[in-house]
């Protein structure tokens, strides 16, 4: 059984978004087959088709949704080392070849956005960082190529 890790916050995020694609799956989207169901011989019916694909696929995304939840574990700050990185972790790095600096938030994987600098602990470059402390130095494999990075800070992320 596959663990999915959250902040307190993603947590709550993903149950919303249970919560209204459940609704929108009970109401909308049975509105929208019933409405089609008056168009008469289903058979033939393109537009009731078209909903019952909707449906299933609706569905389909509901369920990837409530397996995250059913096996979803909180990582709370007050169970984090303060000076490791871990899940939950605001990082700063150095490029030890350009000097140019980067911050990531290290965050669980549907609170990811990469354009706020937010990744995936899953995400290659989370998965080197993660143990590791400030002035550390580290290696990441990265699709073009290995990359070494100086840890400049590591803060909890707010």
């Amino acid at each position: 059984m596959k663990q999915y890790y959250f902040t307190e916050v993603g947590y709550e995020k993903l149950r919303k978004e249970i919560d209204h694609l459940e609704r929108y799956i009970k109401k909308d989207i049975a509105k929208e087959i019933g409405t089609a169901r008056e168009h008469g011989d289903l058979r033939e019916n393109a537009e009731y088709e078209a909903a019952k694909d909707k449906q299933a696929n609706y569905m389909a995304k509901l369920g990837q949704l409530q397996q995250r939840f059913a096996n979803a574990r909180i990582i709370r700050k007050q169970d984090l080392p303060e000076d490791t990185i871990t899940l939950g972790k605001k990082v700063t790095i150095q490029d030890m070849s350009s000097g140019d600096e980067e911050c990531y938030t290290i965050l669980g994987e549907g609170e990811t956005d990469i354009d706020l600098g937010i990744i995936s602990y899953q995400s290659p470059i989370a998965k080197a960082l993660i143990n590791h402390k400030q002035d550390d130095e580290v290696e990441v494999q990265l699709p073009r190529g290995v990359k070494k990075y100086k840890v400049i800070s590591v803060d909890f992320f707010e």
